[in-house]
């Protein structure tokens, strides 16, 4: 091997490692800046969180980006300005319902006359139910105009990672749309994480926080004439989603109430969550059927068709004829 090519080879080799160190370099300093980010994606993904593993000064050069950049959707005020004739306050504390109760129905809107324009949102429960819901009712109103946004591993709790409040204010605004079903919950019973503190489910602090995000997404669609139906959550077979199933239902429960929304209580047909998980239910001819899949949160195809229905009866009988 000559002097020269030698040299090139040593070259080479340096240039090569030198490139590595920058890319790592590189890589760690997005990680660093980022951290919160990431911690927020991991949590609302896989819940699972970094907080759990690094000391809070992790997080520090990544929530002073966050908001030097004003990216923190965290600190982001409400949408549209609060409504002259704000309705009451949450009426807590929580409640234990006693065993076999649920929250009820509430069905107290009138769509408006014409087509309706209908957005589906949620998390991966709106995902199964929602096509089935659409066709339905594609059959029976070709003239009705619906969208489904519906995202997995979404909800009202880790807003930073996906923000319902402003996708549906957007989606109202730009669509004029008459009704908003929303179908979420699963991915909500955990910790908030706020710019400077983490706040512990289910305090009365979170609850503030989690109270004031479902009446953004209602305050918003009142000043646009818009309706709202949000579907309750049934008995969950996990004991973590179970204990959230009994605050969420209460908080959705009350926020239609005060609002002069709707509710639709899944609890009846799929599982009181005030009783013990029930994978297996009878049918009208006494047959056994399944109506929970095996991760005992989401649903069997017999399952989504009784929601469906219960949906698409609730939609038309709130319609004018």
């Amino acid at each position: 091997m000559t002097a020269a090519v030698a040299t090139s080879v040593v070259s080479s080799s340096l240039s090569a490692r030198a490139l590595a160190g920058l890319l790592l370099a590189v890589g760690v300093l997005n990680s660093v800046l980022w951290l919160d980010s990431l911690d927020t994606y991991l949590e609302a993904r896989w819940q699972w969180s970094l907080s759990t593993a690094l000391p809070q000064a992790a997080f520090t050069p990544s929530q002073v980006l966050g908001r030097w950049l004003g990216l923190s959707l965290a600190q982001r005020g409400p949408t549209v300005a609060p409504s002259s004739q704000a309705p009451r306050p949450f009426d807590g504390p929580l409640q234990a319902l006693p065993a076999g109760e649920y929250w009820p129905t509430l069905a107290q809107q009138q769509a408006l006359p014409g087509p309706q324009r209908i957005l589906f949102a949620g998390d991966s429960m709106m995902q199964g139910v929602a096509p089935l819901v659409m066709r339905a009712l594609a059959q029976a109103h070709p003239d009705w105009q619906m969208t489904d946004l519906s995202k997995q591993s979404t909800g009202l709790t880790a807003r930073r990672f996906f923000d319902w409040p402003h996708t549906i204010a957007q989606a109202t605004s730009a669509q004029q749309l008459t009704w908003v079903v929303i179908f979420l919950g699963p991915n909500d019973p955990r910790d908030l994480f706020l710019p400077d503190k983490r706040v512990s489910f289910p305090s009365p602090e979170w609850l503030s926080h989690y109270v004031a995000r479902v009446d953004e997404i209602l305050a918003h669609a009142a000043q646009h004439q818009t309706r709202v139906l949000w579907v309750g959550l049934p008995a969950m077979h996990e004991e973590r989603l179970q204990r959230g199933v009994a605050v969420l239902n209460q908080v959705f429960h009350d926020r239609a109430q005060a609002f002069g929304t709707d509710y639709l209580a899944t609890e009846p047909f799929i599982g009181v969550a005030s009783l013990p998980y029930q994978k297996y239910q009878l049918d009208a001819n006494g047959q056994m059927v399944t109506l929970r899949a095996e991760d005992g949160t989401h649903f069997t195809p017999t399952g989504l068709r009784k929601i469906t229905q219960a949906l698409v009866q609730h939609l038309e009988k709130a319609s004018p004829p």
